[in-house]
């Protein structure tokens, strides 16, 4: 169904596991923190940082699934995905 290699699948493993120990060592740290204040202020500085990284994430992926549609319709792309041809759709239109 896809055409990734084992590097490729790599690639996707080692992104997850950083992802994942950079949110545990957050949460963490945000959990450390004794006044409810600051933990509110870090924990806002937080979600903001999230947020306008996956506002970041979210048009590199688009542009990504614009390489794939190159020479291929939206029922490809959305195959080779693993994503809905509607939502190939929205990725394509940045939404």
């Amino acid at each position: 169904m896809t055409d990734t290699s084992t590097n490729d699948e790599q690639v996707y493993d080692d992104l997850r596991a950083l992802t994942d120990q950079y949110m545990q060592a957050v949460r963490t740290r945000l959990a450390e923190i004794e006044s409810p204040l600051i933990r509110e202020r870090g924990a806002r500085l937080v979600t903001d940082a999230l947020l306008t990284g996956a506002k970041q994430a979210k048009l590199i992926r688009s542009a990504a699934v614009g390489e794939l549609k190159q020479g291929r319709t939206l029922k490809q792309v959305a195959e080779l995905t693993g994503l809905s041809v509607p939502r190939v759709d929205q990725l394509l239109k940045a939404k």
